[in-house]
């Protein structure tokens, strides 16, 4: 059964941690953000991404709009925007393309964190998909880098499953397994492929280690979460936000056009909602979507319905809110608080207002 938080990642580097709580390792580590004192505690001492630029990251997705490997490169992009400075030691390595341990690179190796230098070390990977996977010796060459590290690992390993076999070497399941054999490891596997092609190497990866997992594209964009719950989670911090009046907004939630994606830059105003309501279990919360006017009224009020019931997953899944105190209400188009005229004012008005009710 998976604990419920009570507090909750605050800001963009801030994520809550819904797995791998109950890890033997843990180490407090204190630091200032935003002028609060943030208590985190890091589950992991190094990370490693291993990034895919073969051939088949080539294959579009979300109705041909983008290929695999923009879509890899945006998630990495995400992901690095929630980190906090944690000291962590950690690398990039590719593992493709090439021949043999040629196709092991390292665009970063191992060193202390580095939010600027993974940053500008993302945009510079490789934006066009070429040539074999050559999984098996990208395993193989994570030997000689993971001997040199103290603790435990976290491993991001971006790949479909499927790969160019080479038959002197043990599969990347069993690979994998010897790994864990040797190193206090964690596999989390991303399958860049909805499709079952590669699953069996992709579920023998992540089962190497009991704290493995699958993770599938779909689930990532918009979600880095996903892949900083290894790493970290809160224990808690000083100064958390409080509404002004019962019955009064407390924070808004601001989407891009005709989306109903939770963004990166709302986690601040969600995260504050979040532990106010853990911390006041009386009070409930009326979700209250909006947008702005273009397109039919009949559009926007399903799309508004849809802004408010996507803040209240995050509150349910992430913050552990029972969705019995939480109520939504969707008003389309209607009571703008800006000019719709321009596209600052419309921006303003795509939003999911959280009014407090039930304090004393």
């Amino acid at each position: 059964m998976r604990p419920t938080l009570k507090s909750l990642i605050y800001g963009l580097i801030l994520i809550l941690a819904t797995c791998l709580t109950t890890t033997a390792y843990s180490q407090e580590v204190t630091k200032t953000v935003s002028g609060k004192n943030v208590a985190f505690v890091k589950l992991a001492d190094n990370f490693i991404i291993l990034y895919d630029s073969s051939s088949s990251m080539g294959a579009t997705v979300k109705s041909g709009e983008l290929m695999r490997l923009d879509i890899e490169r945006q998630i990495l992009t995400e992901k690095n925007a929630t980190l906090p400075q944690l000291d962590w030691q950690a690398g990039l390595y590719t593992f493709t393309p090439g021949f043999g341990k040629q196709a092991f690179n390292a665009y970063i190796p191992m060193q202390t964190y580095s939010k600027e230098l993974f940053t500008s070390t993302i945009k510079d990977l490789p934006a066009r998909p070429s040539g074999t996977t050559l999984l098996q010796h990208g395993l193989v060459s994570l030997d000689a880098v993971l001997a040199k590290q103290a603790g435990k690992t976290i491993v991001f390993l971006f790949t479909d499953g499927q790969y160019t076999v080479n038959n002197g070497l043990p599969s990347p399941g069993v690979l994998a397994r010897q790994l864990a054999k040797k190193y206090d490891i964690c596999f989390y596997v991303i399958d860049t492929d909805d499709a079952t092609n590669g699953d069996k190497a992709v579920q023998a990866v992540a089962s190497a280690t009991e704290c493995g997992k699958v993770i599938r594209f779909s689930e990532l964009l918009g979600h880095p979460e996903w892949l900083t719950n290894p790493l970290f989670m809160v224990k808690g911090m000083k100064a958390a936000a409080k509404p002004q009046v019962a019955g009064r907004t407390m924070n808004a939630f601001h989407f891009d056009f005709d989306k109903a994606e939770i963004k990166p830059e709302n986690y601040v105003a969600l995260n504050e909602l979040a532990i106010f309501l853990q911390d006041n279990p009386g009070a409930h919360v009326t979700l209250a979507g909006y947008t702005d006017s273009k397109g039919s009224d009949e559009y926007n009020l399903g799309l508004s319905q849809r802004r408010a019931a996507s803040v209240r997953a995050y509150l349910v899944e992430k913050g552990g809110i029972d969705n019995k105190r939480i109520t939504l209400s969707w008003f389309g188009k209607a009571k703008p608080i800006a000019s719709n005229q321009s596209e600052a004012g419309r921006a303003k008005n795509r939003r999911v207002e959280s009014i407090i009710t039930g304090m004393k």
